[in-house]
């Protein structure tokens, strides 16, 4: 069944770059702008590339976080590539890519009032969000850990409120699904951005998954806990192998140190995460220690100048435009 859908998921790309280059051919662009994504956009990088097409890269690989080895390919196919976090730059520039920081989109708007509030009912009691994940195998992976946890903090403050953020409906069904029979009352919330927003307003503290999302709760200033569920074999068997950063969670790699606790790679008793919620619910001066060094940490992360992101990569796209006419 694996290899079956590995074949699948194999002769899938292969169709998706076949119409890419028919694309390509037609259409003749001056630009290509892979997002994200490198698994494929490298490839698609490489196919401009042959082609004669400038290549300007949005959202620069994590090869600094794992397979370090992935930046020659970086280095060859892209011309300029723009990094969403201020440290990206120096890190590609001095492996001989073309890389300019252009800062991240999620800060180029500040949160504000006008955010809607979260509507849970609270009983008086801690305020806990829970984010599981964005995709399916994320959420099925991480509800099962974060109910224990969310178990043992309601068995220490019984009034205790809880919400999940969910990114679409469809999600939120998998973890009605998945919350069927727990014995902790957990509110789900659909949305992401304005909606998850909200609900990190409304919080006391966040579980997350780590993942962007932790730069969203970091962006509101608001202490959290954050897991990465795993394997205990995938991980010490696999993906300890390819790790080359001291810490996992993004807000940890900005800091340079454990500025938030993680769990990774998260396995076995939920109990020291458990644990690590309820010192944080039982000292407010903790979290408001947590949430000053927050404000400082995601400073740089603002448009400079005022400029947002996306313009800042527009410009480096007419400058390939100028460069290749």
């Amino acid at each position: 069944m694996f290899l079956q859908a590995l074949v699948m998921e194999s002769w899938y790309w292969v169709k998706v770059l076949r119409l890419i280059k028919r694309e390509l051919a037609a259409v003749r662009p001056s630009v290509v702008i892979p997002i994200d994504s490198s698994a494929i956009n490298l490839r698609i990088a490489a196919v401009a590339k042959e082609r004669g097409v400038a290549v300007c890269y949005y959202v620069a690989p994590q090869v600094w976080a794992s397979r370090p080895w992935r930046v020659k390919k970086v280095r060859e196919r892209v011309d300029t590539l723009c990094c969403v976090l201020p440290f990206e730059e120096a890190y590609f520039r001095e492996r001989g890519v073309n890389a300019v920081y252009v800062g991240h989109p999620m800060f180029d708007t500040p949160v504000g009032s006008q955010e809607p509030e979260a509507r849970s009912q609270n009983g008086g009691g801690p305020r806990v969000a829970i984010f599981p994940g964005s995709r399916r195998a994320e959420i099925e992976g991480h509800m099962g850990p974060m109910l224990e946890i969310l178990s043992e903090i309601k068995g220490r403050f019984p009034a205790a409120s809880f919400v999940a953020v969910a990114p679409s409906e469809e999600r939120a069904w998998q973890i009605r699904r998945l919350l069927r029979g727990a014995n902790v009352p957990v509110e789900i919330r659909v949305g992401e951005g304005r909606e998850g927003d909200a609900v990190i307003r409304w919080a006391d503290l966040v579980l997350v998954k780590s993942g962007t999302v932790t730069l969203q709760v970091a962006r509101q200033h608001k202490a959290m806990v954050v897991i990465f569920s795993v394997a205990w074999w995938k991980w010490h068997l696999f993906a300890k192998f390819f790790i080359t950063t001291r810490f996992i969670s993004l807000v940890n790699i900005l800091a340079g140190r454990q500025l938030v606790p993680e769990f990774i790679p998260f396995y076995g008793s939920p109990l020291p995460v458990a644990r690590k919620c309820v010192e944080l619910l039982n000292d407010a001066g903790l979290r408001a220690e947590t949430e000053e060094q927050l404000v400082e940490l995601v400073g740089p992360l603002y448009p400079r100048g005022g400029v947002l992101a996306a313009d800042r990569v527009a410009e480096e796209v007419a400058k390939l435009m100028t460069k290749f006419e």
